[in-house]
């Protein structure tokens, strides 16, 4: 039985068009709406890959696609395909050359995901690991929260986040863990490497404690008491800009 993923918004579709992560199986226009320039490049898009074409009107879009923020256009297509790690590691990312990946330990928020993903992917970090359970899914409010990014940047796919970062110290990867612990450390104080793992906790508990130990380096963002915390997208933004950057 065909999949019923329906991607909504202009980037999500047009990404997932450009690239071979889900099959495409039908597109949706919006009927009578004059054609933006990336709306025709979607058009032609779907007519070079021969994806059947349909153009509805606003109801039915809001109806497929769930959300009123669909932009004229809705994707019908399979699940996203994701990594494994060893498939990532086989690849040739190693601690032999710089590589960082940004584990999400349990977020539940969508936006938060997507805009993580959304981050690590403009700022040039190596990939996401996410976990197959007690995560949100990577679902289509995800990839339009990514502004597309979900559709091509490298996921990873786990079980055990434990166990993951277990077998990554063991390639060689040093693993640093966001957290607001007092064990922590101002994040521009780091010993950093070529090959990183930075874990971010889920918006309400933060690090789960195994994670936590599974940690080489606790580390904070310093910031004016009267504000408790950054919400955990920024702070990732944050952290990936510096971690990318370094000389």
């Amino acid at each position: 039985m065909a999949a019923k993923i329906y991607l909504y918004g202009v980037s999500p579709v047009q990404q997932c068009l450009l690239h071979d992560n889900r099959q495409c199986f039908e597109l949706y226009l919006k009927a009578g709406k004059k054609q933006s320039p990336r709306h025709r490049e979607i058009l032609d898009l779907a007519q070079k890959q021969k994806i059947p074409v349909k153009f509805v009107d606003s109801h039915d879009l809001g109806r497929l696609s769930g959300s009123k923020l669909n932009q004229g256009v809705v994707l019908r297509c399979s699940e996203l395909r994701k990594l494994s790690l060893d498939d990532f590691i086989e690849h040739g990312v190693s601690a032999s050359s710089r590589c960082l990946l940004v584990a999400l330990d349990q977020l539940e928020d969508p936006q938060n995901v997507g805009a993580v993903i959304r981050s690590a992917a403009f700022l040039g970090a190596s990939g996401i690991i996410t976990l197959r359970n007690h995560s949100a899914p990577l679902s289509p409010s995800v990839s339009k929260a990514s502004a597309g990014a979900l559709e091509y940047f490298p996921i990873i796919e786990v079980t055990n986040l434990s166990d993951t970062l277990l077998k990554l110290k063991k390639e060689g990867f040093y693993i640093l863990g966001s957290t607001l612990s007092t064990d922590s450390v101002r994040f521009k104080q780091l010993p950093l490497t070529e090959a990183m793992v930075l874990v971010m906790g889920n918006e309400g508990q933060g690090l789960r404690r195994l994670t936590e130990k599974r940690c080489d380096e606790l580390v904070h963002i310093p910031g004016k008491k009267e504000t408790e915390s950054l919400n955990v997208s920024a702070a990732a933004a944050i952290l990936i800009q510096h971690l990318v950057n370094h000389e």
